[in-house]
Formats: C-alpha cells, sequence, structure tokens
C-alpha cells in the first residue's frame, strides 16, 4: 500500500513539474511580445512624428525661399526708389536755383519800374510847364509824352512775363515736390515691408532650428525604441519556435490565404525609414474587415493571441518539417492552440488589429525559424 502511495505521488510531481514547464515558455512568450509590441508601437508612434517634423521642415525651407525671394525684390525696388528719389531731388534743387535767380530778376525790374514811375510822376506833375516849355513844337511835346507811356508799356510787359514764368517755376517746383514726397511715402513703406520680411525671415530661422533639434531628438528617441523593439523580437522569436508537434513536413503546396484577395500591398523585404533599413518580414494582403483567413496549409495551431499592439491578433501554425505560417492583424480568431487545422480551413477574420492603420493581412512563411519571401509559394495557388 506504501509503495502504490509513493508511486501515486511521483505521478503527480512530474505531472506538476510538467505542467509549470510547459506553462513558463508560454509566460515568457507573452511577455516577450508585449515588450515587443510596445517598441514596435513607439517606433511606429515616433516614425509618425519624424514624418510630421519632416513635413514641416519642408513647408520652413519653402517658406524661407519665398520670404528670401521677396526680400531680394524690395531690396530691388528700394534701391530704384532711392535712385528716383536723388534724381527728383537733383531736379528740384535745379528749379529752386532757376525759381530764385527768377526772383531775383522779378525784384529788380519791379525796382527799376518803380524808380521810372516816381521820375515820371514829378516831371509829369512837377514841371509840365517846364517840359511844354522845353519843346519846340507840338509834335515834339505829344512825342516826349509817347515815348515815357511807352516806356511805361515795356516795363509792364517785363513785369508781367518774369511774373507768369516765377509762377510756372513755382508749379513745377509744387509738382517736384509732390514726386519727391509721393517717393519718399513709398520708401517708407517699402522699408517697413522689408523690417517685416525680415523679422519673418528670423521667425522661419527660429522654426527651422526648432524643428531641426526635434528632429536629432525624433531620431535618437527612434534609435532607442528600435533597441528595444529589436531585444523584444529577439525573445518573441522564440514564440516561432515553439513545436506543435508536427515532424515532416504534411506535404503539399501552400495555397493563397485569402483567395478573393490577391493585391499585395507591401511586399516582403528591406525599406529604408530615417536612415534605418527595416524589414518587412512578410507580405500584406489589403482585404474587407471580417473577410476570411484560410489556413495555407494543414498543421497545428501553436500560437492563437489576441493583442492591440505589434501583430494584433495573431495565428501560427506549424506544418511539420520546420515549416510554419504566421496571419497577424485578425479582428478575431476562429482556431485555439493545439488544434489541428486542414489546408483552406477558416482560422480567423481579416481586421486591423494591432500596429496597422487599415484592413489587411500580414503573412508570413517561416523555414528553419528564418523568414522567406511568401510570395513565390503562394502566388499560383
Amino acid at each position: 500500500m506504501k509503495k502504490r502511495n509513493n508511486t501515486t505521488m511521483k505521478s503527480i510531481l512530474l505531472t506538476a513539474i510538467m505542467l509549470v514547464s510547459v506553462a513558463l515558455p508560454i509566460t515568457v512568450f507573452a511577455t516577450a511580445q508585449e515588450d515587443y509590441n510596445k517598441a514596435q508601437a513607439e517606433l511606429d508612434r515616433i516614425e509618425k512624428e519624424l514624418d510630421s517634423i519632416k513635413n514641416s521642415i519642408k513647408k520652413q525651407k519653402e517658406e524661407k525661399k519665398n520670404t528670401q525671394t521677396q526680400i531680394g525684390l524690395v531690396k530691388n525696388q528700394l534701391s530704384s526708389l532711392n535712385q528716383d528719389i536723388s534724381v527728383t531731388s537733383e531736379k528740384l534743387k535745379q528749379k529752386q536755383v532757376e525759381l530764385e535767380e527768377k526772383k531775383v530778376d522779378i525784384q529788380e525790374t519791379d525796382e527799376l519800374f518803380k524808380s521810372k514811375l516816381k521820375a515820371m510822376y514829378i516831371r509829369r506833375n512837377g514841371s509840365v510847364m517846364a517840359t511844354a516849355l522845353a519843346v519846340n513844337t507840338f509834335s515834339e511835346m505829344l512825342t516826349s509824352v509817347n515815348t515815357l507811356q511807352n516806356i511805361s508799356k515795356a516795363d509792364t510787359a517785363l513785369l508781367q512775363k518774369l511774373d507768369e514764368e516765377k509762377k510756372a517755376i513755382e508749379k513745377v517746383e509744387a509738382e517736384i515736390k509732390q514726386e519727391l514726397s509721393d517717393l519718399e511715402s513709398k520708401k517708407a513703406k517699402q522699408e517697413l515691408k522689408q523690417n517685416e520680411l525680415a523679422n519673418l525671415l528670423k521667425k522661419v530661422n527660429g522654426e527651422l532650428s526648432d524643428s531641426a533639434a526635434q528632429e536629432e531628438a525624433a531620431k535618437s528617441a527612434y534609435a532607442d525604441a528600435k533597441a528595444a523593439r529589436d531585444a523584444a523580437a529577439a525573445e518573441l522569436e522564440k514564440e516561432f519556435q515553439q513545436n506543435g508537434g508536427m515532424g515532416e513536413f504534411v506535404g503539399g503546396e501552400f495555397i493563397w490565404p485569402l483567395p478573393n484577395n490577391r493585391r499585395v500591398s507591401s511586399p516582403y523585404g528591406y525599406r529604408t525609414i530615417f536612415g534605418y533599413r527595416e524589414f518587412h518580414t512578410g507580405i500584406d494582403i489589403p482585404a474587407p474587415g471580417g473577410t476570411p483567413i484560410l489556413a495555407s496549409n494543414s498543421g497545428i495551431v501553436t500560437v492563437a493571441k489576441y493583442g492591440s499592439t505589434g501583430y494584433g491578433n495573431r495565428v501560427i501554425v506549424d506544418h511539420g518539417g520546420n515549416k510554419k505560417t504566421l496571419y497577424a492583424h485578425c479582428s478575431s480568431l476562429a482556431v485555439k492552440e493545439g488544434d489541428y487545422v486542414a489546408q483552406g480551413q477558416v482560422i480567423a477574420y481579416v481586421g486591423t488589429t494591432g500596429m496597422s492603420t487599415g484592413n489587411h493581412l500580414h503573412f508570413e512563411i517561416r523555414q528553419n525559424n528564418s523568414t522567406v519571401d511568401p510570395y513565390p509559394y503562394i502566388k499560383n495557388h
């Protein structure tokens, strides 16, 4: 009886050890997946942030270029205005000199005319009799009077002419002053515009400097997140190493997992993002949400997990011969871990869970724990 109890106890302990040994890797893999998902989510967030920063820098550079072009135009306009102002100022000085000379001529002629009038007045009123007695004939007297009148008329006409010339010069002077004033006003406006553009250029340069600093910070954060993602990815690879118990390859060829949706939106292979070479480990096949996903080949489900980041809801099927397939970003799953699935069986439904921007299936084929391009395997099936 005692021997029987010992045997029972050993069986219980052995079973417990086996359960612990099985449960522990699952816990480790789940933790690795969460770490990977978090790191991948951070990478994707920083990638979007870098895209936004680069777009801002592009716009700021265009704005800077436009502002510099405008400043160049304003400088040319100011140069032209300064030249016009210089020419107009010289014209104004010349007219002002002519006007002063004309004013002197008018003043001298006016004084001479006044002195003649005074002399004529004295002669006509003070010694009219003397004038009459001084001439020998009436004709000489008339001639003398006519001469005085002609002198008076000539002087008056000269004064009128000089006055008209003065008014003409004054009019030109006023026009030149107005032209000069208009030019000065334009110059003031252009100088104000130049100052505004200079301030705008200073602002744009400041924004460019800030954006460049943000870009460098984001690149540094991206590098850190990438390192964290890569570390988590190494742990996640263990998830693919889980053996479903399939020894030899089930045989046959792999089929297209979405028969009615055959467009590939993102192929297998490298891509460069912000100086980093990123490797896309599978192909993305767009399809409406809820489209049934078929098992590409028969095998045992080793992973059937729900997740909101990274691959989201996903299924891994072991086909034996170290060949496995991954179906990611599913809206929901139709199988569970340990299930045997036949080729063409519905195992999940298309969705956009995890790090996804739209409904699609991320499909991978792995051979000896290494990714391979799945397209050649399924393109004809």
